[in-house]
């Protein structure tokens, strides 16, 4: 009995004591969490290992269940803070997007657009004016606007009624899975329904076989559209085939593209077939079917991307090249054209008619009041012979045909002029006036001897 009761006392003093312990604990923790915060925050600052929190396991608690101790900090972070997890916002445009445009560079000029080509210009159809020029003179790979060319020559040599007979070499001399409308080797068609098949569906059997009977060789039609292109004016711009497919020896600039398309334009027969939307091949000698063609220009067709004043053009894409595109377009009595080159995909079409609107918007024409003094030197002695006694000739008191393309805040006020004397195919000797507008050229105009020339040359 004296044993059970000294073993009860005996337990009751452990609890007695636990109890305390207990109470004594409870009442610490107050003070015992700033202590091991404060201990953690030393530790964190001289860089110590984590276990070195948990140093006395009675009076600071583990680092492992600190947390789970002070109250839970907000998760609202504060918006002036940048997160470094946060994902940046990917960039919609390409980076030739914010290629610099140069035009934007001439004072007082209007700004154009950005767009994703890597090169684009602006021109004027009738004098050959910039409006626009981004990256112009860098050279890039044509594509299928190659066929432009092509087809320039073609007009400019050949009947629209003689009959092209396809070779084996123009049917087969093509990568096979590119662009074509089924040709036969010994088929014939028309140059006028070759042209159609050309400029419409892009055919590339039918520029090799344009070529050869022009020139009689791939090879011989090359060097015309080289000799072409350097008559124009091109200064970057080589060729190497009839179609565009990839040669890195096969190359223009957008400048000297525009010069190309310019004249192409001002050939009838071009500018008709280029603006045709659809047209029909009749059956041949080997087809019995006839080709259904629809342009693949889609600024032209009734879609969501059609342009109003849209006058055709021609399209162009290989994986090196991109896509590339020519476009005219006229309003108003002005008549511009423009030249994409290297851009993914559809966002040409969006490109260039924010280009043609910035023309449209920013420019117009006017007729000059500039007289032009006629005494001046002539550059070589030998000239003075050729033209006789210019300086006693009577030459004509108005401009031919005078009139620039400017910026709607500007004036003829603010122009400078440019005289030459040049020869003249078409007749005698003229005085050339150019005129200019903070540097950029605006237009130009002719004086000649005889009033009567004058009016037969304007």
């Amino acid at each position: 009995m004296k044993q059970r009761i000294r073993k009860n006392k005996r337990e009751s003093r452990f609890a007695g004591f636990f109890c305390r312990r207990a109470k004594t604990a409870a009442a610490d923790i107050p003070r015992r969490i700033p202590l091991a915060l404060l201990a953690l925050s030393l530790g964190l600052l001289l860089g110590l290992p984590a276990d070195i929190y948990a140093l006395d396991e009675e009076h600071i608690m583990p680092a492992d269940t600190l947390d789970s101790a002070v109250e839970p900090q907000s998760t609202i972070q504060d918006p002036s803070i940048s997160s470094d997890t946060a994902e940046p916002t990917p960039d919609p445009f390409p980076t030739s997007y914010y290629l610099p445009v140069e035009s934007n560079e001439i004072p007082g000029w209007p700004q154009g657009p950005q767009v994703q080509a890597e090169s684009a210009v602006l021109m004027d159809v009738d004098c050959g004016i910039c409006l626009y020029e981004k990256n112009s003179r860098q050279r890039q790979y044509p594509a299928s606007i190659t066929k432009i060319m092509t087809a320039l020559l073609t007009a400019e040599n050949a009947r629209l009624s003689e009959v092209v007979t396809f070779s084996e070499n123009a049917v087969y001399g093509i990568e096979p899975d590119s662009s074509h409308i089924g040709i036969t080797a010994g088929e014939q068609l028309t140059v006028e329904e070759s042209l159609y098949g050309l400029l419409l569906a892009s055919a590339n059997e039918v520029s090799m076989g344009l070529a050869e009977h022009v020139a009689g060789s791939v090879e011989a039609f090359v060097e015309m559209m080289n000799e072409k292109a350097q008559s124009l004016g091109c200064q970057d711009t080589h060729f190497v085939n009839p179609h565009g497919l990839h040669d890195e020896n096969h190359y223009v600039t957008a400048y000297d593209m525009a010069l190309i398309a310019r004249a192409a334009y001002q050939n009838p027969t071009f500018r008709k077939i280029a603006g045709t939307a659809e047209h029909e091949i009749p059956p041949t000698n080997l087809q019995k079917e006839a080709r259904y063609l629809v342009n693949n220009h889609k600024l032209l067709s009734n879609s969501s991307m059609y342009y109003d004043g849209c006058q055709g053009g021609k399209t162009g894409f290989t994986d090196q090249a991109l896509n590339t595109l020519v476009t005219f377009a006229q309003r108003d009595n002005r008549t511009f054209v423009c030249v994409d080159l290297k851009t993914n995909g559809t966002p040409i079409y969006a490109d260039t008619g924010a280009i043609l609107d910035y023309g449209f918007t920013n420019f117009f024409w006017t007729q000059t009041e500039l007289k032009t003094p006629v005494d001046f030197e002539i550059p070589l002695i030998s000239q003075e012979y050729l033209f006789y006694h210019w300086k006693n000739a009577k030459w004509t008191e108005t401009h031919s045909p005078g009139k620039v393309l400017l910026p709607r805040e500007a004036s003829t006020s603010d122009l400078t002029e440019k005289t030459a004397m040049e020869p003249n195919t078409a007749g005698p000797w003229r005085i050339a006036s150019m005129y200019y507008y903070n540097g950029q050229y605006v237009g130009h105009s002719y004086q000649y001897e005889n009033p009567l020339l004058k009016q037969l040359l304007r």
